[in-house]
């Protein structure tokens, strides 16, 4: 050994040691084989612990931006109604304005410009909801009032921009309030839990929410702003009558004034003069009641009621064609979704009612030959009906289109 040690390589010197002592080696070999085994499973549980605590903070960032989104979409929605409510409000005082204190009452470019502004802010609130809930803004009624508010806009503007800035601002002063109190009752008189957007439930779950509501709704906004034509025709034929009146009672007064002061010269009595002769009536005295102002006040009310007559025709036909396809689209999606096409649910009762008092109106028009005041009057009762059908039946909690709020309180 001693000899090995000096004159063999240091290789070989562990090998013999190696033989020598079998057991020893052995040790050696699972102590190194446990050593490794150890790293390697050190090594596999930090990998572990490093992918989990990555996956952790992408958990927690995803996390983070989904609350951020809710918030910035939610602050978006509130600015957005805000802005829509104050466009809205502006385009109500102007047209009101030149409806009552103008005397051509026609409307400019400022209050259709507020009408603009208040749909696109009303436009960009829905389809901030719709990225927000990821479905259709159309589940709730927070989401339908807004909907019908941006309705009753774009029937206005498109009804009122055939020839340009030069319609009446009769119907605005009256579509542009109903559209700005529709805001309002969402944003202001709704509860938060009617506002809140949430999941869909199953029997929403459905191409058919996009297809039957958003008619629905369309049909609603176009009937009303029919039945708001159907007011001002009202509106305008009593003021008119009114008017007629009280220019009729203004000049007799002027007269008679005019004949107390000038005394015998200006009465309205035939002269006899001493030879016999008559002198003729004074004509200052006549009153005509054909011409004169009196008849331009009259063409003017005439114009207005014509094209109130004709606006509320257009809408209340076009809306009524809707309502009909939307209660045909409602009907197959009872039928899938509960199994009968009609069940006389409260909604579908009111639904057909409104259908029922438009096609009176159509008929009174079309066929019956009804006097264009009485058939304004049915088109005008219909705004009512309207509401009730959509606001009365879902708030009050009956039936199963019902939110039941009014029920709750």
């Amino acid at each position: 050994d001693m000899f090995a040690q000096a004159h063999c390589p240091s290789s070989v010197v562990r090998a013999r040691a190696s033989l020598a002592r079998p057991g020893e080696s052995s040790r050696v070999r699972a102590a190194s084989r446990a050593s490794r085994a150890s790293l390697s499973s050190s090594s596999r549980r930090a990998r572990v612990g490093r992918a989990n605590a990555a996956h952790e903070m992408v958990e927690l960032a995803s996390a983070f931006d989904a609350v951020n989104m809710d918030i910035t979409l939610s602050g978006a929605e509130e600015a957005l109604g805000k802005c829509a409510f104050a466009s809205l409000a502006l385009a109500s005082g102007v047209f009101a304005s030149k409806a009552i204190f103008t005397d051509d009452k026609r409307s400019g470019k400022l209050e259709q410009y507020a009408m603009y502004g208040g749909n696109a802010a009303l436009f960009a609130s829905l389809a901030a909801r719709w990225v927000e809930s990821g479905h259709f803004p159309l589940s709730n009624m927070y989401e339908s009032l807004l909907f019908l508010a941006w309705g009753i806009t774009t029937v206005h503007l498109v009804v009122t921009e055939r020839d340009g800035f030069s319609k009446s601002a009769i119907p605005g002063a009256l579509s542009a309030p109903t559209a700005a109190l529709t805001v309002a009752a969402a944003t202001l008189a709704l509860p938060a839990e009617l506002q809140r957007a949430t999941a869909l439930v199953p029997a929403l779950k459905s191409n058919w929410l996009m297809m039957h509501v958003s008619v629905m709704m369309m049909s609603y906004a176009t009937l009303l702003v029919g039945s708001l034509s159907c007011v001002s025709y009202l509106l305008v034929d009593a003021s008119q009558d009114w008017a007629m009146a009280k220019g009729a009672l203004e000049k007799l007064d002027g007269l008679v004034d005019k004949e107390a002061k000038e005394g015998e010269k200006t009465r309205n009595r035939p002269k006899v003069a001493s030879d016999g002769t008559v002198t003729a009536m004074d004509d200052s005295a006549n009153v005509d009641f054909t011409g004169g102002e009196f008849a331009m006040d009259a063409r003017g009310g005439e114009r207005i009621m014509t094209e109130m007559d004709n606006l509320a025709y257009r809408c209340l036909g076009a809306g009524f064609a809707l309502l009909t396809a939307g209660l045909v689209s409602g009907a197959v999606w009872a039928n899938e979704a509960w199994g009968s096409y009609w069940s006389w649910d409260p909604k579908e009762t009111w639904a057909l009612i409104t259908w029922l008092v438009y096609a009176t109106y159509l008929h009174s028009r079309l066929v019956a030959n009804w006097d264009k005041k009485d058939s304004c009057a049915v088109g005008a009762a219909g705004f009512v009906v309207v509401w009730v059908c959509y606001v009365g039946i879902n708030l009050w909690g009956v039936g199963l289109h019902s939110y039941g709020w009014f029920a709750n309180r």
